[in-house]
This record gives C-alpha cells, structure tokens and sequence, in this order.
C-alpha cells in the first residue's frame, strides 16, 4: 500500500524557489488577496521562512480553469452559482463557465468539482415540467371556472373596516391612491391597510356566467406547445446551486490539473483512461468515478478517486469510496489528496486495498502515482 503524510509545514511548498521547477503553479499564492482569511489581508512583500527573507513574487493569473473559475466563484454573492434557467429550451445554464471557456451548460464540469470536495452542491429550485414535453421548462398556472370552464375568473375578498365594523366586497373600496384611500361608509380615510382592514373571506367569480366559488379548477399550461396538464401529472426538475465548500482547501488543490496530467500518465502507460466517468457496477447502479482507466492490453482497470475536506479525510469519504470499488471491481484503487488523513482511515483502506496518496503538492502527487503504475507495470511485465 502506498501511503504519503502530509508535510505539517506547507508554507514550505509554498514559499521555496525551487518550487517553480515542479511544473504546478502554486494555487495558494494567486488568492493571497482574496481569502477570507484575516492573517492573509495584508501580504507583506516579503515572506520569513527559516529565519530567512524571501522575496515573494507578484500572483499571476493561472491558466488553469479550476483555479480561474475559484477566483470568479469568489466575487459572487455567498460565493455560490446559481443557475440561469432557458425555459423555452429546456435547458439550465451557468454563464460563469463561458467564463473559463466551458460550455455554459457543462454540468458535468460542476460536479466533477464536486466529487473533489471544492464545490458544494445543493437544490436551488424545483420546476414543475409538462409530462409530455419535458423538453421545455416554461409552464404557466391557469385558473378556470369548474361550471362553464372560462378562464375569465376574478379573485374577490370580503373587507372589513375595523374602526367602523362596515363588510363589503373588496370591488367597492378604493385603494388605488394609498394616501387617500376612505372608507366607502364612514369615509374615514385608510392609512394603514394592514392594520384597519381585516379579510374575513375569500372567493372566486366568473365574469362569463357570474357563477361564485370557493375554489377555481388549476391547471398548468405548456406554454411552448400551447395545452394544458394536471398539476399532479407534471415531472419535476431540480435545478442546482454550487457553492465554494472551502476556500483553504480550493486554493490548495488544482484537482483539474492534477487530473489532466494524471490522465495523460495513464494513457502513456497504454491505459484507456477518462475523466468523470459514468460506470455500471454489478448491482446496475450507475457510479461516476473522477479518473477511470483501463489497460488495453490486459484489461485491468484502475479507479483514481480525489477528495479534500478541511476537516481531513475520515471514514465517511472512505465510505463514498468504497461502494463503487466493491461494486465495480477494479483491480485497483486510489485515492489522491491534500487533506490530512483522521484517525482509523489508513486502516481501513488497506483491510480494502486502496492505496492512498496524501502530498501537500501536485507535483508529488503525480510522481507517486506514476510511480505506483510504473511498479505496477513491472510486475505484470508490461512496458511503457
């Protein structure tokens, strides 16, 4: 089992010249100005690392899209995206990823992000779809009279004027001018509607067979195919949120560059290799696994999971993990990150053989997993 300890320094990794070398850009230091930390609002312009004074360089954008969509995702309001939803075209869009040059309803994108631990992600909306064409989004509610189904229907209520006790319908009281606004039978003026007006009742009435009811028959309407639906037939939609889960762990770990190069490792070593791949497992559920790859030669496959959590990885990520090996199968499975590993984790992976790769930096994180394919290539004879 290979297994790494996370350095308990890692403003080493941040700090040191040679880092530059490695072929990762350092995360970290592109959001020094915009944490949420206190300690990191005022960056001096030199940093003291061992007694010493090293001179910092200016942050630089990152090519990077992970790290070029944290950044937008940190100027938003809560730091969340919400989507902008086309009803007409059925569709639910993220303008923020044309941004980093990705397609705006790329959601796959998102929730790769997701399955590293640097977005969070939530149930924003739920629309009401029609049943036939689900296509489409854009529904309307309409009410019709339950006696000659007009459509001409009017909500009436019953007021009350409190001060002088006068009941009538709302039709006969005035409010168009709220500051004078009286009383049709005292003519005392209303000032205050929510305090000296009181709505004993409501109900409906149709304009086209002056029929009154308590209760309109609702339907949804598609608008875009122009029939109506019964509200309980419609489907329902959910529509997403995506939050930054943690701003220290997002600067620390370009999990999209870590899985490029990881893939194009894997391809080097004759692997079909994928990223946020959609796999059946044996029990027919369908599992997505952040980089998954198969050899074409001896058709043994590989299950590469990230995860970073700044409470550390505990046995609950563990569980997350488990399930799709033990339905999948591979013939092995990693697990990569920054984060510190909690108490009984190691133990229990190595009961399920995952191998768990714990680096402080990207670059060692790539070299340790080349080397563990390069070990596992040596033993079954194949070369690179």
């Amino acid at each position: 089992m290979i297994f790494r300890r996370k350095s308990s320094e890692l403003s080493s990794f941040e700090t040191k010249s040679d880092s530059k070398s490695s072929g990762f850009q350092s995360i970290s230091s592109i959001f020094k100005g915009n944490s949420d930390d206190p300690s990191l609002e005022s960056v001096p312009e030199y940093a003291i690392e061992s007694e010493h004074l090293i001179e910092t360089e200016p942050a630089k954008p990152s090519p990077n899209k992970s790290v070029r969509l944290i950044q937008e995702i940190q100027k938003l309001p809560d730091k969340t995206i919400i989507p902008f939803v086309d009803y007409n075209e059925g569709q639910l869009l993220y303008p923020i990823l044309s941004e980093i040059g990705q397609s705006s309803d790329n959601l796959s994108y998102l929730d790769g992000l997701v399955s590293d631990g640097i977005l969070e992600k939530k149930i924003y909306e739920k629309l009401i779809v029609c049943p036939i064409h689900s296509d489409t989004f854009s529904s309307s509610v309409r009410l019709y009279c339950p006696k000659c189904h007009s459509m001409d229907v009017e909500k009436l209520n019953l007021f009350e004027h409190k001060k002088c006790g006068y009941i009538t319908e709302s039709s006969n009281f005035d409010f168009s001018d709220n500051e004078k606004s009286y009383c049709p039978s005292c003519k005392k003026p209303i000032t205050n509607f929510e305090k000296e007006i009181r709505v004993p009742a409501m109900w409906y009435q149709c304009n086209d067979c002056s029929e009154k009811f308590d209760d309109a028959v609702v339907k949804l309407h598609c608008r875009k195919y122009e029939h109506d639906f019964d509200t309980n037939s419609g489907q329902f939609v959910s529509t997403f949120r995506y939050k930054l889960k943690n701003s220290e762990i997002s600067v620390n770990s370009d999990t999209s560059e870590i899985k490029d190069e990881i893939q194009k490792l894997l391809v080097g070593f004759n692997f079909d290799s994928h990223l946020n791949y959609s796999i059946q497992g044996k029990s027919n559920n369908i599992h997505e696994i952040p980089i998954y790859g198969k050899n074409k030669t001896s058709g043994e496959s590989i299950l590469i999971f990230i995860k970073n959590q700044s409470h550390g990885i505990d046995q609950t990520d563990m569980n997350s993990i488990l399930v799709p090996k033990l339905d999948i199968g591979p013939t092995h499975t990693l697990l990569i990150t920054v984060s510190a590993i909690t108490d009984g984790v190691e133990q229990l992976a190595k009961h399920y053989g995952i191998y768990i790769i714990c680096e402080p930096d990207s670059s060692q994180i790539i070299s340790a997993v080349e080397e563990f394919v390069s070990e596992w290539y040596s033993k079954n004879g194949d070369k690179k």
